[in-house]
């Protein structure tokens, strides 16, 4: 099964499940599609499992380990199954059954899906637009199965919802405005300004932990863009291949990114670094690299691409090196 029949097929079946509850069918957005794409290679390159940060789409994972093939109504299958758990009366989001209930949100209208595999494992991210399991809106957009008495009225239904679908590609907006409207810069400020943001982010950050300020370096800087039109260009995440500083990558889109925003991400992996330990963890290099004590000069640039926006910082010295992170990773003051 070829990629396009994976994505067709993973729509079907989140349309034959969402029928049977009364919510429109979805519709594949190709946008939706390649950024599904971008977070499923994320996941496989880095051999995790875990939710793409500051996601504007609602988000539904699944991975499997030693199938050789996989069809797109697999993971559809495994998420609808959640339904078994879940208290329609209450109405509630649930850890336990978060899958099924974006899968037949009423108020989502496109989806986008990708498939990525890496070695004898497979990864699937699928994304939804408007997203689903918002606070307070469970009980209207989460019904009970539809009970049907006979045959016929499964063909009415689905008559009745392919008129809805061609509704909504006919009155589809595009994400940030009206039809027919480009949408918003994501970022709206020049070159030096975010680069000096970003910097007095790091420091306030640093400053927490008691090391010191570290300042722009213009060399560093065009290092920093170079790289970020090199992902723009290819529309990946990824990092460089150039090992000589220390680098801490940002992706966004669909929304305006302001400069502290990607120190305070990288910050907030602090949460999951263990003081005690003092050791490297792929889940919170960044914050141990924004903090970094001995690390004195940064360089910031973003590269943009539609509403899409890649930040690069690289420093130096760099941060993140083994046997060193007790005396340059302090705890807040």
């Amino acid at each position: 099964m070829n990629f396009i029949e994976f994505e067709r097929d993973c729509l079907q079946a989140h349309n034959q499940y969402r029928a049977k509850h009364g919510s429109p069918p979805l519709s594949l957005d190709r946008r939706l599609c390649n950024y599904a794409k971008e977070w499923a290679e994320y996941l496989a390159r880095r051999k995790i499992f875990e939710h793409r940060a500051n996601n504007r789409y609602g988000e539904n994972l699944y991975m499997s380990i030693g199938r050789p093939n996989l069809c797109g109504r697999d993971p559809v299958n495994s998420w609808y199954a959640e339904i078994k758990d879940y208290k329609f009366k209450l109405g509630v989001f649930s850890l336990e059954t978060g899958h099924f209930t974006q899968v037949v949100w009423k108020g989502s209208k496109r989806l986008g899906v990708a498939m990525v595999r890496s070695g004898n494992r497979i990864y699937v991210v699928a994304n939804y637009d408007p997203p689903g399991n918002c606070d307070g809106q469970f009980l209207n957009n989460v019904l009970p199965a539809l009970v049907l008495s006979s045959w016929l009225e499964p063909l009415q239904y689905k008559a009745d919802m392919a008129t809805v679908k061609r509704t909504v590609i006919i009155k589809q907006v595009p994400a940030g405005g009206a039809p027919n409207q480009p949408p918003p810069k994501p970022i709206t400020i020049s070159q030096a300004d975010f680069e000096k943001g970003c910097l007095e982010a790091h420091n306030k950050f640093r400053a927490m932990h008691g090391t010191p300020a570290i300042s722009i370096n213009p060399n560093l800087t065009q290092v920093a863009a170079k790289w970020a039109q090199n992902l723009a260009k290819r529309q990946k995440m990824e990092h460089s291949p150039n090992g000589k500083y220390g680098e801490n990558i940002y992706y966004s889109s669909g929304q305006q990114v302001t400069p502290e925003m990607p120190a305070k991400m990288w910050y907030d992996e602090i949460a999951k670094y263990d003081f005690a330990k003092a050791q490297f963890n792929p889940y919170t290099g960044h914050f141990t690299q924004l903090i970094w004590r001995d690390t004195k000069q940064v360089g910031v640039a973003y590269a943009t691409s539609g509403e899409k926006v890649w930040v690069v910082a690289n420093y130096d010295p760099p941060g993140n090196v083994n046997g060193f992170f007790k005396d340059n990773v302090p705890p807040k003051k």
